[in-house]
Order: structure tokens, then C-alpha cells, then sequence
């Protein structure tokens, strides 16, 4: 199957998934909403690898801190550690059934909050509050839908 490429598809839903990140919210539901922005990019570096390259999680990542008032280079240091991953374990990753598949997203995301609170423990800033370690369940139980519905609208996009 060939696979072409979709650009106005992927940058929509990089650019929707980077607004649900900056949506203001109360502080818990802020902590249990998923990484939506990470579950965007590894989508979108396994279906197109060399169009969402670590140069450009980089520079997303740095522009969702510019957005969210964050320590330059927070967002953009952990994305890039989770696409870095994503890129060494693609061609296993895409063969998985999407069972196996929202559990290495668990993981990777489970990794992310621990370097989350490393970052923090060495700015000196407060930790997690204990319900963001519920949001990698949420993305978990994102992960099928959100690959499914991406898979399909890219599947349509490129038969027009």
C-alpha cells in the first residue's frame, strides 16, 4: 500500500490537538487531561516518519511552551524523548495489534510524567497533583479512537 502523504490533515489535527493543551481549566481537570499533543505526534510519526521528524516536535514542543507560559523547553524536551522512542521502535509499534499498542503509549506516558517530575524536583517547583497520574489511563483509552478516526480521515483524504 502506498502511502502518501496528507499534510493539511496532519497539521489540522497537530494545531487542534495543541489548543486542547492551552485550553484553560481548573486546576484537577487540568491534571487529568492526556498529553493529547504526544498522542498527535506518535500517530503522526508512524504513519509519516520523515514529515514529523524530531526537528519539528522540537520546534512544537518549544511553541507549546512559549503558549503555556512553561519553562522553555519543558514540553519540547518531552516530546522529543517520546518521539525519539516512537522513531527507534516504529516498525515494531505499527505491527501490534491496538490493544498492545495503547499499552506502549501507557508506558511512554507513564516515562513522560516521571521526567516530569524530575524537571520539577530539580527547578524546585511543586510536583504532579496525584490526579495527572490518572491522564495516561485517559490516553490509554484514547489511544484506539483517536488512531482509528486519524487513520481513516487520512485514508480518505488520500483517495480524493
Amino acid at each position: 500500500m502506498i502511502r502518501r502523504d496528507t499534510p493539511g490533515l496532519r497539521w489540522f489535527s497537530v494545531a487542534l490537538a495543541f489548543f486542547i493543551m492551552i485550553i484553560p481549566m481548573s486546576e484537577w481537570l487540568a491534571a487529568l487531561r492526556p498529553f493529547v499533543l504526544a498522542l498527535v505526534m506518535m500517530f503522526w510519526i508512524l504513519e509519516t516518519p520523515r514529515k514529523m521528524g524530531l526537528g519539528r516536535v522540537l520546534l512544537i514542543g518549544l511553541v507549546l511552551d512559549l503558549a503555556s507560559f512553561a519553562m522553555l523547553g519543558e514540553h519540547a524536551f518531552r516530546l522529543l524523548l517520546m518521539a525519539g522512542v516512537v522513531h527507534q521502535l516504529r516498525n515494531q509499534f505499527r505491527f501490534y495489534p491496538i490493544w498492545q499498542q495503547s499499552l506502549f503509549v501507557l508506558a511512554i506516558l507513564y516515562a513522560d510524567l516521571l521526567v516530569l517530575g524530575v524537571i520539577r524536583l530539580f527547578q524546585g517547583l511543586q510536583q504532579q497533583p496525584i490526579e495527572a497520574w490518572f491522564s495516561p489511563i485517559l490516553a490509554f483509552l484514547i489511544w484506539p479512537w483517536l488512531y482509528m478516526f486519524l487513520d481513516n480521515m487520512r485514508m480518505q483524504s488520500r483517495s480524493k
